[in-house]
C-alpha cells in the first residue's frame, strides 16, 4: 500500500503551518513503534498503539521509527489528534464500502495503521474523501471525531 500508517494532510478549514509535536512517553513494545502508528492513552499516561475499533480514546499520532524493542516509559514524537485535522491513511479493501463521506463518523481501524473499509460500528473517525493507493487499495482521508483532547475518555 502507498500510504503506512497515518499521514498527516490539512486542515479542515484552510489553515496553514506544523503540527504540533509532543515527547511523550509510551509503554514498552518488543518491535517498537512506526511514523504513522495510531496512538492511544492508557490509564497510565503513556501512548501505546491502537488496537481494533477506536472508540473515542484517540491520543495522537506518532511521528517517528524505532522498529526495535522499546522500554517503557521511552520518550516518542508525537502529533496530538484533534477533530480539524484529516489524516490520509490506506484501507484493508478496493473501496470503502458502508462508509459515507461527511456522514458516518464511527469508521473503525483493522490495526494501528489501516483503516477498516467495511468498519463503521464503534470508531470515532469521519470520512472525509477517498482514493486509491498504488496497490488498488482505498485510501481514506479522515478526521477524528472524539479524542483524548477533544471530549474523549
Amino acid at each position: 500500500m502507498s500510504t503506512r500508517g497515518f499521514e498527516f494532510s490539512y486542515m479542515l478549514g484552510g489553515e496553514t503551518g506544523n503540527l504540533r509535536t509532543l515527547d511523550w512517553p509510551v509503554v514498552a513494545d518488543t518491535v517498537g513503534y512506526k511514523k504513522g502508528d495510531l496512538l492511544v492513552m492508557t490509564s497510565s499516561g503513556k501512548a501505546d498503539k491502537a488496537a481494533t475499533s477506536t472508540d473515542g480514546t484517540v491520543f495522537a499520532i506518532c511521528m517517528e521509527t524505532n522498529t526495535s524493542s522499546v522500554a517503557s516509559s521511552t520518550n516518542f514524537k508525537v502529533a496530538p489528534v484533534s477533530p480539524h485535522q484529516v489524516w490520509k491513511c490506506s484501507t484493508d479493501a478496493t473501496a470503502i464500502a458502508t462508509s459515507v463521506v461527511g456522514y458516518t463518523d464511527t469508521v473503525t481501524i483493522v490495526d494501528h495503521n489501516t483503516v477498516d473499509a467495511n468498519g463503521n460500528s464503534g470508531g470515532c473517525m469521519m470520512i472525509h474523501e477517498s482514493g486509491t493507493d498504488d496497490d488498488g487499495y482505498a485510501v481514506a482521508y479522515v478526521s477524528f471525531q472524539v479524542t483524548t483532547w477533544f471530549g474523549g475518555t
